[in-house]
Protein backbone atom coordinates (compact mmCIF):
# COMPACT_ATOMS: atom_id res chain seq x y z
CA UNK A 1 0.00 0.00 0.00
CA UNK A 2 3.00 2.62 0.44
CA UNK A 3 4.40 1.91 -2.28
CA UNK A 4 0.94 2.56 -4.32
CA UNK A 5 0.36 5.94 -2.66
CA UNK A 6 4.03 6.90 -3.34
CA UNK A 7 3.02 5.86 -6.76
CA UNK A 8 0.58 7.98 -7.11
CA UNK A 9 1.93 10.70 -5.41
CA UNK A 10 4.99 10.49 -7.63
CA UNK A 11 2.64 10.46 -10.83
CA UNK A 12 0.92 13.52 -9.63
CA UNK A 13 4.18 15.45 -8.81
CA UNK A 14 5.05 14.79 -12.83
CA UNK A 15 1.57 16.09 -13.34
CA UNK A 16 2.10 19.04 -11.75
CA UNK A 17 5.75 19.87 -12.85
CA UNK A 18 4.15 19.29 -15.99
CA UNK A 19 1.60 20.96 -16.21
CA UNK A 20 3.17 24.76 -15.03
CA UNK A 21 5.50 24.03 -18.16
CA UNK A 22 2.36 23.64 -20.49
CA UNK A 23 0.27 26.71 -18.96
CA UNK A 24 3.65 28.57 -19.00
CA UNK A 25 4.34 27.51 -22.80
CA UNK A 26 0.15 28.28 -23.51
CA UNK A 27 0.08 31.82 -22.18
CA UNK A 28 3.41 32.82 -23.99
CA UNK A 29 1.04 31.70 -26.99
CA UNK A 30 -1.84 33.28 -26.35
CA UNK A 31 -1.15 37.13 -26.56
CA UNK A 32 -4.46 39.13 -26.64
CA UNK A 33 -6.77 36.24 -26.55
CA UNK A 34 -6.43 34.70 -30.24
CA UNK A 35 -6.79 31.09 -30.94
CA UNK A 36 -3.61 29.12 -31.19
CA UNK A 37 -2.48 27.99 -34.56
CA UNK A 38 -2.52 24.46 -35.49
CA UNK A 39 0.80 24.02 -35.03
CA UNK A 40 1.22 26.01 -32.00
CA UNK A 41 -1.43 23.54 -30.55
CA UNK A 42 0.45 21.14 -31.51
CA UNK A 43 3.89 22.26 -29.83
CA UNK A 44 2.17 23.44 -26.87
CA UNK A 45 -0.20 21.32 -25.68
CA UNK A 46 -1.22 18.58 -27.68
CA UNK A 47 2.61 16.98 -27.37
CA UNK A 48 3.49 17.92 -24.29
CA UNK A 49 0.35 16.55 -22.47
CA UNK A 50 1.01 13.11 -24.49
CA UNK A 51 4.57 12.87 -23.05
CA UNK A 52 3.38 14.20 -19.39
CA UNK A 53 0.51 11.14 -19.68
CA UNK A 54 3.42 8.62 -20.72
CA UNK A 55 5.84 10.45 -17.74
CA UNK A 56 3.60 9.82 -15.52
CA UNK A 57 2.57 6.47 -15.95
CA UNK A 58 6.33 5.33 -16.09
CA UNK A 59 7.37 7.13 -13.40
CA UNK A 60 4.41 5.04 -11.01
CA UNK A 61 5.68 2.04 -12.19
CA UNK A 62 9.43 2.93 -11.33
CA UNK A 63 8.07 4.03 -7.85
CA UNK A 64 5.71 0.21 -7.65
CA UNK A 65 8.44 -2.15 -9.10
CA UNK A 66 6.02 -5.20 -8.20
CA UNK A 67 5.04 -6.05 -11.46
CA UNK A 68 4.11 -10.05 -10.50
CA UNK A 69 1.09 -8.62 -9.30
CA UNK A 70 -0.45 -7.29 -12.45
CA UNK A 71 -3.57 -5.90 -10.80
CA UNK A 72 -2.18 -3.98 -8.00
CA UNK A 73 0.93 -2.48 -10.90
CA UNK A 74 -2.01 -1.55 -12.70
CA UNK A 75 -3.43 0.04 -10.22
CA UNK A 76 -1.09 1.69 -9.05
CA UNK A 77 -0.05 3.46 -12.51
CA UNK A 78 -3.35 4.29 -14.07
CA UNK A 79 -5.25 6.30 -11.53
CA UNK A 80 -3.61 9.64 -11.86
CA UNK A 81 -3.07 9.33 -15.22
CA UNK A 82 -6.94 9.25 -16.01
CA UNK A 83 -8.09 11.73 -13.11
CA UNK A 84 -5.64 14.52 -15.29
CA UNK A 85 -7.66 13.44 -18.21
CA UNK A 86 -10.99 13.66 -15.94
CA UNK A 87 -9.67 17.20 -14.52
CA UNK A 88 -8.58 18.25 -17.90
CA UNK A 89 -12.09 17.57 -18.99
CA UNK A 90 -13.77 20.17 -15.92
CA UNK A 91 -10.97 22.71 -16.71
CA UNK A 92 -9.98 22.72 -20.33
CA UNK A 93 -6.66 24.42 -21.21
CA UNK A 94 -6.44 27.79 -23.12
CA UNK A 95 -10.16 28.44 -23.27
CA UNK A 96 -10.90 25.39 -25.43
CA UNK A 97 -14.23 24.33 -24.60
CA UNK A 98 -15.27 22.58 -27.83
CA UNK A 99 -16.21 18.80 -28.03
CA UNK A 100 -13.28 18.66 -30.49
CA UNK A 101 -10.74 19.91 -28.40
CA UNK A 102 -12.49 17.55 -25.84
CA UNK A 103 -12.00 14.40 -27.56
CA UNK A 104 -8.42 15.18 -28.16
CA UNK A 105 -7.62 16.27 -25.10
CA UNK A 106 -8.88 12.50 -23.46
CA UNK A 107 -7.43 10.65 -26.98
CA UNK A 108 -3.87 12.37 -26.19
CA UNK A 109 -4.04 11.30 -22.48
CA UNK A 110 -5.28 8.01 -23.30
CA UNK A 111 -2.96 7.23 -26.06
CA UNK A 112 0.09 8.74 -23.78
CA UNK A 113 -1.58 6.51 -20.54
CA UNK A 114 -1.12 3.36 -23.08
CA UNK A 115 2.41 4.40 -24.45
CA UNK A 116 3.81 4.52 -21.05
CA UNK A 117 2.14 1.42 -19.90
CA UNK A 118 4.77 -0.17 -23.24
CA UNK A 119 7.45 1.48 -22.27
CA UNK A 120 7.38 0.48 -18.78
CA UNK A 121 6.77 -3.02 -20.28
CA UNK A 122 9.79 -2.75 -22.42
CA UNK A 123 11.57 -1.55 -19.69
CA UNK A 124 10.77 -4.19 -17.52
CA UNK A 125 11.22 -7.20 -19.86
CA UNK A 126 14.48 -8.20 -19.69
CA UNK A 127 14.24 -7.64 -15.67
CA UNK A 128 10.86 -9.88 -14.96
CA UNK A 129 12.82 -12.07 -12.48
CA UNK A 130 13.46 -9.59 -10.34
CA UNK A 131 10.06 -8.06 -10.27
CA UNK A 132 10.77 -4.40 -11.11
CA UNK A 133 12.13 -1.92 -13.60
CA UNK A 134 15.67 -1.91 -12.41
Amino acid sequence: MVRMLGAWGAALIVWLLGFSIVARLASGAAGGGEPFSDLDRIVRLDLPWISISVSMVVVAGAVQRDRTRRARWLASVLPVPLLAVLAGLAAPVAGDAGALPAVLYVAEGLAGAAGGLALAALIGAEREELGGYW
